[in-house]
């Protein structure tokens, strides 16, 4: 992957002001929802940027990562949090639910929807509004440092499989899935853009943290590190312990239920 050379910095820092106008445009007519936030950079400048026309949700096991990192940044912002607690009974209704939206869903892919599932069952308001998208677009993940190639691939999984599954997660339950980072001229801007400003020395997401503080997203948002959903949340987690309190594998729970 190349550095960013100077005539390429100054390139990249009119592009992170292109990107923060998308971003501002993409939310513009968004009036009201529920904002499922974990308090990392993605949800974060969703967060910001609707700042009064939104309500904060966070689901997880007590304790969790998430929990404690939205509650900090939902301060930070200055936004409305509801918490949403999880426990064994609910992981139960919630994987029901998802194999009936989608019976070739894998444990993997139950625990980082489950998330969703909760914010979209306890929240109040009509259109649940998240960052999907932001990783695959500008480099989340920690595998792009080794493998920058595997971003397009991701993309093109969310496009097909995930995000038509998600939609019908939250219509299902008598809500609209809104999705700023996938709006298109966003997609087709963050396909146009090198790898080197995406990943630079060892930082993912790098445009976008950049687009944030051209925003003027709070520092300690932009810089506080997030996990998958899945992890953050401890979901996962609490899969395995009922998976090992049952003698069995989280895949064979999964199927049992």
């Amino acid at each position: 992957m190349r550095k960013l050379t100077s005539s390429l910095w100054m390139k990249m820092y009119e592009k992170a002001h292109i990107l923060g106008e998308l971003l501002r445009s993409a939310v513009s007519s968004i009036e009201g929802g529920a904002l499922a936030f974990s308090g990392g950079l993605d949800s974060g400048i969703l967060a910001y940027l609707l700042k009064g026309r939104i309500t904060a949700y966070t689901a997880g096991i007590p304790g969790s990562r998430d929990i404690k990192n939205a509650a900090e940044a939902a301060k930070i912002l200055g936004i409305p949090l509801k918490i949403i607690e999880v426990d064994e009974k609910d992981i139960i209704r919630g994987i029901k639910f998802l194999k009936s939206i989608d019976k070739s869903i894998t444990p993997v892919e139950i625990s980082f929807e489950l998330p969703l599932y909760f914010v979209s069952l306890y929240s109040s308001e009509n259109r649940i509004i998240t960052g999907q998208g932001a990783d695959e677009l500008f480099g989340g993940y920690k595998k792009y440092l080794e493998y920058p190639e595997r971003m397009n691939e991701d993309l093109s999984r969310l496009m097909e499989k995930t995000i038509h599954r998600e939609r019908k997660i939250v219509q299902e339950l008598g809500k609209e899935l809104i999705t700023p980072y996938l709006h298109p001229e966003i997609v087709r801007f963050a396909q146009s853009l090198p790898p080197e400003m995406k990943i630079h020395n060892g930082i993912r997401k790098y445009i976008l943290r950049n687009a944030a503080m051209i925003l003027g997203v709070p520092q300690e948002i932009i810089n506080m590190e997030k996990k998958a959903a899945q992890y953050g949340s401890g979901i996962w987690k609490m899969m395995k312990k009922m998976a090992k309190q049952r003698e069995m594998s989280v895949e064979d729970l999964v199927k049992s239920l």
